[in-house]
């Protein structure tokens, strides 16, 4: 047998479970070595090896008596499950099952009422004293930091760390160029050798659904377009221990899903991957996860609903919108397009004035003015709310003339039909004076705007010209001597 070092909590839990006769259940993704430990576990053992993968296998095989190992399990049919559930029960038999996933439904019964000694892939991963065995038994040399780099990027897999000896001994040292080496060998045994085992079914809803980093069952079932997926998962995550949950929310590992990906491109089709990856952006977007719907629809290729959702988003406050998280996608259209939306001049016009570049928000300014002229009907009336709504609003423009601005407006709403968009002055926090814009100066004399213009304000802005009174907080500021700008 090849030079194997032994991973010492994996063979101390074996060998208690066989000094009590226990039943073994091993488990752990493609290339941790399971069968491997196994072989060298049994070596001077007298045992019985049965692989589920072989189909001809029946009753007849098995002994009355002494040690049976059962590899393969995720691969045992279903006509054979009552002859597992037997050798379990069986006295006389100290069964070891090994398999790639955890403990499947089938056999929970079991499991909860005999007890299995269970060896997880945590138990199977190498770590850094065991890899350095592995390179000493070799003969190859290394250095602390390459122990730890093997140690840090293998995540203790030992077809990892195998293939990292091979490319040691022609020469190549642990770095990111044997990394991408042995992660493309990696995607290509899955490609040829894993998924190759699995139903079509399931690997049809497994490329479909690796448009996407992580997900939950309605975005699965969104994304697939299936009322089956539900029973997709449970049958992915019996297939093998590649599928991590954690609460509602489910991945697939790295590696794996990079060999999806290649996969569906091939198996799939572009126009197919396309699809799955707008469902996907739609979901988000019904979500309010604006971000990553504009990640979906970019790869997509849908350049008509990222417009429509900048503009949707456009039509929220600042305070509430995402303005700054999204402005690459803002920033990167084509200014004529961007030239035929009021909404969305405004929005750049915002923007720039956030992003502390006032020439450009003045520029979006003077073009959507400029469109305001010619515009007719609902859009005339949309350019007119918009530049009302930037003239009180862009922070670069400070807060000096923004008083006279709002006295003229109620006469545009009521006189023009215009509605304003949703603004606030605290950025959405009724008791912060100084939010979006800078109006601690007007703190000192909230009284008597309330009672002279605040009807006509709070016209403008809506209830949150109330916030413009002090809150008992400030009030102690301002017997303290503070100057409003620093309340």
């Amino acid at each position: 047998m090849e030079q194997y070092i032994m991973p010492l909590s994996a063979y101390r839990k074996l060998k208690a479970a066989k000094s009590f006769g226990q039943t073994a259940y091993i488990y752990g993704a493609t290339g941790y070595g399971k069968t491997s430990f196994l072989q060298k576990f049994l070596a001077k053992r007298r045992h019985v090896y049965l692989s589920c993968s072989d189909r001809r296998w029946d009753e007849s095989a098995l002994p009355a008596q002494g040690t049976v190992a059962l590899d393969d399990l995720h691969l045992l049919d279903e006509s054979r499950r009552e002859l597992v559930k037997s050798l379990v029960a069986s006295p006389d038999i100290w069964l070891i099952l090994v398999s790639r996933s955890p403990v499947p439904a089938w056999l929970m019964p079991e499991y909860v009422n005999m007890g299995f000694m269970i060896l997880s892939e945590a138990d199977l991963k190498l770590g850094r004293r065991e890899i350095a065995g592995f390179l000493d038994s070799l003969g190859l040399a290394y250095t602390g930091d390459e122990l730890q780099f093997l140690a840090e990027h293998s995540d203790g897999n030992a077809y990892i760390v195998r293939h990292a000896t091979l490319k040691m001994a022609e020469g190549m040292a642990p770095g990111p160029q044997m990394q991408k080496e042995i992660y493309d060998a990696f995607t290509r045994y899955l490609t040829d050798h894993v998924m190759a085992e699995w139903d079509s079914d399931l690997l049809e809803f497994l490329m479909k659904i690796s448009v996407v980093e992580e997900f939950t069952l309605p975005l699965s079932e969104l994304i697939t377009a299936s009322r089956q997926a539900s029973a997709y998962l449970q049958k992915a995550a019996e297939t093998g221990n590649f599928l991590i949950q954690s609460g509602e929310t489910y991945r697939l590992r790295s590696v794996l899903l990079h060999a999806l990906r290649e996969k569906a491109v091939q198996a799939l089709g572009e126009e197919q991957i396309k699809t799955c990856q707008k469902n996907a952006g739609v979901w988000y977007e019904m979500n309010g996860q604006v971000t990553e719907a504009l990640e979906m629809y970019g790869r997509s290729g849908d350049q008509a609903q990222i417009r429509e959702l900048l503009i949707r988003n456009v039509r929220v406050n600042p305070g509430a919108g995402h303005y700054y998280e999204l402005r690459r996608y803002y920033l990167g259209m084509d200014e004529e397009e961007a030239a035929k939306s009021p909404v969305l001049m405004a929005g750049l016009s915002m923007l720039h004035s956030m992003l502390m570049a006032p020439e450009k928000g003045e520029y979006w300014y003077d073009r959507l003015a400029e469109f305001a002229k010619t515009a007719t009907g609902g859009a005339k009336r949309e350019a007119q709310s918009r530049l009302c709504y930037l003239d009180i609003g862009l922070p670069h423009r400070g807060s000096r003339d923004v008083l006279k601005i709002m006295l003229k407006a109620p006469a545009m709403l009521l006189d023009q039909g215009v509605r304003l968009p949703e603004l606030s002055v605290t950025s959405n926090v009724p008791s912060t004076m100084s939010g979006g814009k800078d109006f601690c100066k007007w703190s000192r004399s909230d009284r008597a705007l309330a009672r002279t213009v605040g009807p006509i304000v709070e016209r403008v802005l809506g209830r949150t010209a109330r916030a413009l009174q002090r809150s008992p907080w400030e009030r102690a500021c301002l017997r303290k001597a503070r100057t409003p700008s620093r309340c």
